[in-house]
């Protein structure tokens, strides 16, 4: 452990993780190399993966010198990140998704945004997407910062951010709640007196592999828990128009969001 270091965990949900995870695994480790910050163990939730998820956790692990923490059971997103919160033993703890990679200098930029009132710092998505047979880079680093901020601010991000564990202890995700869990820590962590931080100076890139797209529970939960506005749920049609992107599932999510209000607790 270097001197003066900030100490935390990594905690990473998996699933069939094998097409990605070592590509997050070795940019998270050339990012600790670049930066004051240690990781003391690794905190792998794998929801019964049956390919080589959990082999190619602990030979990386091994390999850069992290105490592998594995659990592994049937689970949801949401309660694979509880499990996370309740278990996590350090004071800072990164949600990393294992289809993320984050640059050498991620990690020092998102501690050096940490204050007494910050209870979670995101860092700045640039998101590599295909379509067909092409395929570009579509990133949010031609926007300038407060656009970015201002677009962004709709909506909390675990994909890979630093989380304050005092602050998210005492989540309690619902039962349903299978997408959006995301925006619901950062609703509790902001409840709980904190600030969630979005930095702009910590960049990653996400390879998304698609697993939730856009549908009618989607938007149900989303009203149901109140975790976006109706007006921008309704955005995402004409958004879709115009990238070319399938309308029906952005339907769907209007028609699911509606039915969602009746609901609310």
């Amino acid at each position: 452990m270097r001197e003066g270091s900030t100490v935390i965990e990594v905690c990473m949900p998996t699933w069939e993780s094998e097409p990605v995870l070592k590509s997050s695994l070795t940019k998270l480790a050339k990012s600790e190399d670049n930066s004051e910050v240690t990781i003391s163990s690794l905190r792998i939730i794998d929801n019964n993966s049956e390919d080589q998820t959990v082999s190619i956790a602990q030979r990386l692990a091994e390999k850069f010198g992290w105490n592998l923490k594995l659990q592994s059971r049937p689970c949801s997103l949401p309660e694979a990140r509880e499990i996370a919160i309740n278990s996590v033993e350090t004071e800072w703890f990164l949600f990393l998704d294992d289809d993320v990679r984050i640059t050498q200098d991620y990690l020092s930029t998102l501690v050096e945004a940490i204050s007494p009132l910050t209870g979670a710092v995101q860092g700045r998505k640039a998101e590599k997407i295909s379509s067909n047979q092409v395929s570009k880079r579509i990133s949010d680093i031609s926007d300038s910062n407060t656009d970015w901020v201002r677009k962004r601010s709709f909506r909390g991000g675990t994909h890979a951010t630093l989380i304050r564990t005092e602050a998210a202890r005492g989540v309690d995700f619902p039962d349903d709640l299978h997408v959006w869990e995301d925006e619901y820590l950062r609703r509790h962590i902001e409840s709980s007196g904190y600030i969630w931080i979005f930095n702009h100076q910590s960049i990653f890139e996400h390879e998304s592999q698609d697993r939730h797209p856009p549908s009618w529970q989607e938007g149900y939960l989303q009203a149901k828990y109140k975790l976006r506005p109706f007006w921008h749920v309704c955005l995402n049609l004409p958004y879709a128009l115009l990238t070319g992107k399938s309308p029906i599932g952005y339907i769907l999510m209007i028609l699911g969001y509606m039915r969602g209000t009746l609901d609310q607790p």
